[in-house]
């Protein structure tokens, strides 16, 4: 007999973290469904390793879940079983890990496991939305259609990084060679004219003497400069896993002007998408909303999520908590209103994440667009003014009295 620990949810939809003797995991899900309970997560699975930095255990990447799930959504709705449909995913992938994946899956509903409960024994690729929107499916034999739903967000998802990483990279290409150019000029331009200054005696402007010092700085103290980039970088980010430093960290980004609008913005529209398309997939508002608590990334929304959470299961209004919440747009509010009176509020929630994200698209490339002059002006001041330093020296050699 093994002890296994877990988290799940009761028929009240209250979170539980309790554990379990059993000889399999399997005995452990029997047990939970007898009792009407729903496993979110194994948190044996989960224990920290004690490492700096380790391995996040994860099978598929974004891109090939997404892959996974459009040809199962597709496939079952072309009229195949599950584990048909599997089978021809095995066949027919070039990338191994989604074979392995769906050999997994396979496997696991060949010894009898319901694909939900094989995907949850799985958490490090699918996440408490997935699961539990492929249990409604199952439950209510619509898991094409909740297939096609989380294919659709999944590739809304990417979509954004796409636009997000296609926006920077000339950017960064930009802010690169402007960095190098400047490595190479403290570091092997400077050095050769203040030898030179040097051998002649020759009085050098402050300006020069500073820029000198500088380099002559980086050349000796390079390391110590990386090591202590390093340190600070590990130092934050470690702090940030800490509660304490991700609530201090996150309440600190969503005061940054202008970028704390458009992160805040990021949050509520994933906050909008997810609880949409669960309610719409059929999960029970309260249930959808224990789940959304734990989508949201954000310390700021997650509480805001909590409190909608805990104030609808005293009978509230869902727009009401979201506006006393004043973190969240007037629109999405008037939108989930207007949802409630016409009893379309997963439609209502999908379309506020919409416009959301077409507002984001809006100011990421606005933002972006902005740092291309901006580093271009930077980069010209820094060399502009490391050259002119130079010259004002060369210049006063000119006044040497031979």
């Amino acid at each position: 007999m093994q002890r296994f620990f877990y988290e799940a949810l009761d028929a009240r939809g209250k979170r539980i973290t309790d554990s379990a003797e059993a000889r399999t995991r399997d005995d452990v899900l029997i047990t939970l469904q007898s009792k009407g309970m729903i496993l979110m997560r194994w948190l044996d699975q989960d224990k920290p390793s004690g490492k700096l930095f380790r391995r996040s255990g994860r099978t598929l990447n974004s891109k090939e879940q997404l892959l996974i799930t459009q040809e199962l959504a597709h496939l079952m709705k072309s009229g195949l079983p599950i584990d048909r449909a599997l089978h021809i995913i095995i066949q027919s992938s070039d990338a191994p890990s989604i074979q392995a994946m769906a050999r997994y899956l396979r496997e696991s509903l060949q010894g009898g496991s319901s694909l939900s409960d094989a995907m949850a024994s799985k958490t490090e690729d699918f996440n408490d939305l997935y699961v539990n929107m492929t249990r409604v499916g199952e439950m209510g034999g619509i898991l094409p259609q909740v297939m096609e739903k989380l294919a659709g967000f999944m590739e809304r998802t990417e979509e954004i990084k796409r636009f997000i990483i296609s926006s920077s990279i000339y950017p960064s290409i930009l802010m690169s060679i402007g960095i190098l150019s400047v490595v190479v000029i403290m570091g092997f331009v400077v050095p050769k004219f203040a030898t030179i200054f040097t051998d002649m005696g020759q009085k050098i402007p402050a300006s020069t003497q500073a820029l000198i010092t500088v380099s002559q700085f980086l050349q000796d103290w390079w390391w110590l400069l990386i090591l202590g980039i390093l340190l600070v970088v590990v130092s934050v980010w470690r702090f940030a896993a800490t509660p304490y430093g991700k609530d201090r960290l996150d309440r600190i980004m969503l005061r940054l002007p202008g970028m704390g609008t458009l992160l805040l913005n990021i949050q509520v529209s994933r906050f909008s998408r997810t609880l949409g398309i669960l309610v719409q997939s059929g999960v029970p508002l309260l249930k959808a909303l224990s789940i959304v608590r734990d989508v949201v990334g954000n310390i700021v929304v997650k509480a805001a999520s909590e409190q909608i959470y805990h104030q609808v299961k005293e009978g509230k209004r869902v727009s009401q908590i979201m506006k006393d919440q004043a973190i969240f747009p007037a629109m999405a509010v008037q939108m989930v209103a207007l949802g409630e009176e016409t009893g379309k509020i997963g439609e209502m929630l999908s379309t506020v994440a919409d416009d959301l994200d077409v507002r984001i698209q809006s100011r990421i490339k606005s933002y972006l667009s902005l740092l291309e002059p901006i580093a271009i002006l930077l980069m010209g001041i820094i060399i502009g003014g490391v050259v002119i330093s130079m010259l004002t020296a060369i210049f006063g050699l000119n006044e040497i009295e031979f």
